[in-house]
């Protein structure tokens, strides 16, 4: 079995999550005896490939791969259609209604027009399957779709031992948002609310020095409730997370979010934005919602959250490894190869 994986996109225009997912499912995979591969678009040697799995819809490379006798497997990213409102997803439906019928390169390089030439479409939990079928029930069927989750990796947990917390200064008991500053993460909002809510909340993600929205939230820090060690080793980042109380996330969307995973694998209870994608998770037990657009609730809720915010004896929803989510990846392809071409 040989997988490519596919992408657009250059990691270092757009760091996060995907990359994240790319590298840990090529080392897990790899351990699982699959040979897979990142897409070099000049080597003709990947010619021989089997699957290949895109992670972003590209309708004239899937039709291709099709033409090709290619296996193709999709890791659809649906957060900012799932949590619109009812209305707001109308107006995108009948906007892509039009699209639909217009003439030429406009309506053929729509990007769900490369749902038809995939064998599966992935989704990271349900939210995204539902919108995502809603929208586009032309093209896409439940029948071609799988859910497989984001994961942690342990090996990435409990390699703080000679890093002493004290170091950095934080309060006793404190919060994480682990997420890059961003609009999207709605990290200067967060800040807002954490001063006063009198929470203290530290900040652990990536940022862009010249980017006008981080320059809002430098603004935000002031070492007392609002905290920001920058983007930190793995080494300290464990150290901070495993002496966290509580983590939050007021994103505007996700497809499952991988930060969220790894702070569930520290046992420490969730405070996540009060939209679809944060209703998700598999069985929660420890997850509360913030209903952020409205100041006062959320600077209540955010509040009492702290006050209740401790070390849990399980983990706030159902968590799986890399290498058990890999192995859900295998045995799609798997059953991929078993399917006569369609």
């Amino acid at each position: 079995m040989k997988v490519i994986i596919y992408d657009t996109t250059n990691a270092f225009l757009t760091p996060g999550g995907k990359t994240t997912h790319a590298l840990k499912l090529q080392k897990e995979l790899t351990q699982l005896g699959v040979h897979i591969e990142f897409s070099r678009w000049w080597d003709k040697s990947q010619e021989d490939c089997d699957i290949i799995h895109f992670l972003t819809p590209t309708p004239h490379i899937a039709r291709l791969a099709k033409s090709k006798g290619k296996k193709t497997f999709l890791s659809m990213i649906f957060d900012f259609e799932s949590n619109k409102t009812k209305k707001e997803q109308k107006k995108t439906i009948l906007k892509n209604y039009i699209i639909e019928k217009l003439p030429g390169t406009l309506s053929s390089n729509a990007y769900w027009k490369a749902f038809q030439y995939m064998d599966f479409v992935h989704f990271m939990h349900e939210q995204d399957r539902k919108t995502a079928l809603s929208y586009f029930p032309k093209y896409l069927k439940k029948e071609q779709t799988i859910i497989i989750p984001h994961a942690y990796d342990p090996t990435d947990m409990d390699i703080s031992e000679d890093l002493d917390i004290a170091k950095m200064g934080f309060p006793n008991k404190y919060l994480i948002s682990c997420a890059n500053i961003s609009e999207r993460k709605q990290s200067v909002l967060l800040a807002k609310y954490a001063k006063k809510a009198k929470v203290p909340i530290v900040f652990i993600g990536s940022s862009n020095e010249s980017d006008p929205y981080f320059k809002k939230f430098k603004a935000e820090i002031d070492k007392k409730y609002v905290f920001y060690p920058g983007y930190v080793s793995k080494e300290w980042k464990d150290c901070i997370e495993k002496n966290a109380s509580g983590y939050v996330l007021l994103s505007k969307g996700e497809s499952g979010c991988i930060a969220v995973y790894e702070a569930a694998a520290y046992k420490i209870p969730l405070l996540l934005s009060n939209l679809p994608w944060a209703w998700g998770y598999d069985t929660p037990t420890d997850i509360k919602f913030c209903d952020f657009q409205n100041e006062a609730k959320a600077i209540e809720q955010i509040h009492q959250f702290y006050e209740h915010a401790s070390h849990l004896n399980h983990s706030p929803f159902k968590i799986y490894t890399w290498n058990e989510v890999a192995q859900m990846y295998k045995d799609a392809y798997s059953q991929l190869l078993s399917c006569h071409n369609q």
